[in-house]
């Protein structure tokens, strides 16, 4: 046990029941500990950003059917603006698949995060920092690394996976650890 890494744990905040809590959004961290385990059987999982793209090119062309859903027929601005909305929705298409990818990577051996790799043996601890504020949630991966400290990663990129990270995250882990342990 480290006792390094556990005082910064300490310091984190922690997830509160109380009301003041739930109305004030306050951050607060979740430990590996604190999620389950997945039951996926594969040696190597990637995590990609491809679904946040897909959202946001959903939500621009479902304000484009809008837009052309409810035009006002004799507007001298329909036009124009429909112009100006199918060249943003064409820069859009092409910058965002042009835009260099983020991967996580989850291996047997290692964890690979914005081209940085995690040993298993490396790892200390890892979980999330949860950031709640009025429209959506954020969340960051903090890992707590022997070679490298603590570091955090941002995974806005990676909406609506987060749960599915820090269980495969926990199972790779448990498989290292079982193994380290057989040898």
């Amino acid at each position: 046990m480290n006792t390094d890494f556990e005082r910064q744990i300490e310091i984190l905040p922690k997830k509160g029941n109380s009301l003041k809590d739930k109305l004030f959004s306050k951050d607060y961290f979740l430990r590996s500990s604190e999620y389950s385990i997945s039951t996926i059987e594969k040696d190597v999982i990637d995590f990609n950003d491809k679904n946040s793209i897909t959202y946001i090119l959903m939500t621009i062309g479902f304000g484009c059917l809008f837009l052309i859903r409810f035009k006002i027929k004799d507007s001298f601005l329909f036009y124009p603006m429909l112009i100006f909305v199918i060249i943003a929705v064409i820069a859009n298409f092409i910058y965002l698949k042009t835009k260099k990818r983020k991967i996580i990577r989850i291996s047997n051996s290692y964890l690979e995060i914005e081209n940085v790799k995690f040993e298993w043996n490396d790892i200390y601890d890892f979980g999330l920092m949860v950031k709640p504020n009025r429209y959506m949630t954020y969340h960051e991966l903090i890992v707590f690394s022997y070679s490298k400290g603590r570091k955090t990663y941002n995974l806005f990129n990676f909406q609506n996976q987060e749960d599915d990270i820090m269980k495969n995250l926990n199972y790779f882990k448990k498989k290292f650890e079982s193994n380290k342990n057989k040898s």
